[in-house]
């Protein structure tokens, strides 16, 4: 039973770091971030902070890590539907549930105040992807097609996150999921057009 309660605080102490990291992140930049500004808005002591981490960047690095694991998780679970679509509409529901649960924390990851290399292994994702244009493209030509489509994800989900996460997450990931399969003409008015 000692087990399980030593768990749990220390669950909740990670819990409390990394939300005092989002909050501080919101306004400053990681590298203006310290140990005792982190320890103070999570209350805890500076001595349970470097049980857990060695630095702010070590904790920010931690939770890149988690995040990045989730998504991780969920990309390879996508199962080839025949249409060699990159993701379903069940699995971006819960990349945007995960998202807006843990709005902060991912406002901070993808924030200018968070590490540059969050983003780079945010878009080195586009790997899980099953996506697969007609075969008379070249490798570049699809290697630029999947990171336009991470880069409109990421930027969609974070300019949703900033706004409030107001729109349900079932249409924000209808709004993505029609922009990867169907493109942005989609949305526009069905005129007949010359492109």
């Amino acid at each position: 039973m000692k087990q399980v309660k030593e768990s749990r605080r220390v669950q909740y102490t990670r819990s409390v770091l990394k939300s005092a990291l989002a909050q501080l992140m919101q306004e400053k930049h990681i590298s203006g971030i310290t140990v005792k500004a982190i320890c103070e808005l999570a209350d805890v002591n500076r001595s349970t902070f470097y049980l857990h981490y060695s630095d702010p960047y070590d904790l920010l690095h931690q939770v890149e890590q988690e995040v990045y694991g989730m998504l991780k998780t969920q990309l390879a679970e996508v199962k080839d539907d025949g249409a060699h679509r990159p993701v379903n509409m069940q699995i971006m529901i819960e990349i945007l549930e995960y998202a807006r649960e843990n709005a902060d924390l991912c406002k901070a990851l993808l924030s200018e105040n968070s590490d540059f290399d969050f983003k780079k292994d945010i878009m080195g994702l586009t790997q899980l992807f099953s996506f697969e244009p007609d075969k008379s493209y070249a490798a570049s030509t699809k290697e630029y097609l999947t990171l336009y489509c991470m880069s409109g994800c990421v930027s969609l989900i974070e300019k949703w996150l900033k706004d409030g996460a107001l729109e349900p997450v079932e249409q924000v990931a209808e709004i993505v999921t029609q922009c990867l399969f169907h493109g942005m003409l989609s949305f526009a008015p069905q005129v007949a057009t010359k492109l």
